[in-house]
């Protein structure tokens, strides 16, 4: 049960869809928008409404009353075995369905819900309700799966008192990246109107208040170098994210920055690897994350990466030398001025991050399944 959003998390559900799909399992997806796919075994069940935005308050209440009674339907009429819910909050609406059927529940688990409602800026009355409802699909839920240690612990904590609880831990891996086509690093940076002796740091997610950009492009000024260039890569998913997006492009013209920042959108694939492999550094500053698939991405790709000192983000990285805190401005500031002059120390940060590259290349699919289904 998913709507169709860009970034980390939809692909890790594609991902997931697939693993069941390779391995002759028959998959039903309900969603309220096309989660397209060529298979044989994949039924997409779209429960469209006529009505509103699919974003708006009608459709979330709509989707409230109408997801668990469809469910249920499908669940009986495709003869169900387990059902796998993708967040915390949709395995509160196959709840119901579930316990009718008397069918095993999977859920999913891969970030803050909570956090993701306060950088939208919801009531507390609605954060409240929030909570609620994860609180009861956790208690449904017969295996949760999540993406770091601290949220491993934190379900422990709250469920745990009132049920015994099982909880694994799978992090996602690197995922497998395809040969591009041949093209030169020179005539990468070229189109991208990148200098010669240019040194260049990335970014790239859903551009929301939670990954922290502005910290970020408020360090430039400080570190003393005129050909620092700065690439943030993605979009918002939200009207409340491109209203940050404003506020970003205002302050890098506000700090004269405007020709070393370089707002791109949303790129697919193989556009974005490419300046992975013309990025000097790759840096995550965000406040809340699961497991970020781009700072994976950037590790299986050879670029080195620093990131907050966060749950999920610290699962991956784990040297102290590779993390910040992520409202430390000043600091931020000396660690990318020290990684990008000092280059015995950069090389330092580049063997770091390789071991913990290895640490993330092993098959997330065949692990996923057997989680899922044993």
């Amino acid at each position: 049960m998913y709507t169709l959003k860009r970034g980390g998390a939809y692909d890790r559900f594609l991902m997931m869809a697939e693993a069941f799909l390779e391995r002759r399992t028959e998959v039903h997806c309900l969603s309220l928008t096309p989660i397209k796919m060529e298979h044989p075994c994949y039924y997409n069940h779209r429960l469209g409404l006529s009505f509103g935005r699919k974003g708006g308050w009608v459709a979330k209440f709509m989707i409230v009353f109408l997801f668990p009674f469809y469910s249920l339907l499908i669940g009986w009429r495709e003869k169900i075995d387990i059902f796998v819910a993708f967040g915390s909050l949709y395995a509160f609406l196959l709840a119901i369905p579930k316990w009718i059927l008397r069918r095993r529940m999977v859920t999913f688990v891969r970030g803050n819900s909570t956090f993701g409602l306060m950088v939208q800026r919801s009531s507390s009355f609605f954060l409240s309700i929030n909570k609620m409802m994860e609180y009861l699909g956790f208690i449904f839920s017969d295996r949760i799966i999540t993406n770091n240690e601290e949220a491993q612990n934190e379900i422990l904590r709250t469920v745990g008192k009132r049920k015994k609880v099982d909880v694994r831990l799978l992090y996602n891996n690197i995922p497998p990246i395809p040969k591009m086509k041949v093209e030169d690093v020179c005539q990468i940076r070229s189109r991208l109107r990148i200098p010669i002796g240019a040194r260049v740091l990335m970014t790239a997610g859903i551009l929301n208040r939670g990954k922290n950009i502005d910290m970020l492009i408020k360090c430039l000024p400080r570190i003393a170098m005129d050909n620092l260039f700065l690439f943030i890569i993605g979009d918002g998913s939200s009207e409340e994210d491109f209203f940050y997006i404003n506020y970003l492009r205002e302050l890098t013209r506000r700090l004269g920055l405007d020709h070393r920042v370089i707002f791109t959108g949303w790129l697919e694939k193989e556009e974005l690897w490419k300046i992975y492999l013309v990025a000097d550094l790759f840096v995550l500053p965000s406040k809340s994350e699961g497991m970020p698939n781009a700072i994976l991405e950037a590790l299986g790709l050879g670029v080195p990466c620093i990131g907050s000192w966060i749950p999920g983000i610290k699962d991956v990285l784990r040297h102290e030398e590779l993390l910040f805190d992520p409202l430390d401005e000043e600091t931020l500031a000396n660690k990318l001025g020290r990684l990008l002059s000092d280059a015995q120390y950069s090389n330092y940060i580049i063997g770091l991050c390789r071991g913990r590259k290895d640490t993330f290349l092993f098959d997330w699919k065949e692990k996923m399944f057997l989680l899922a289904t044993k």
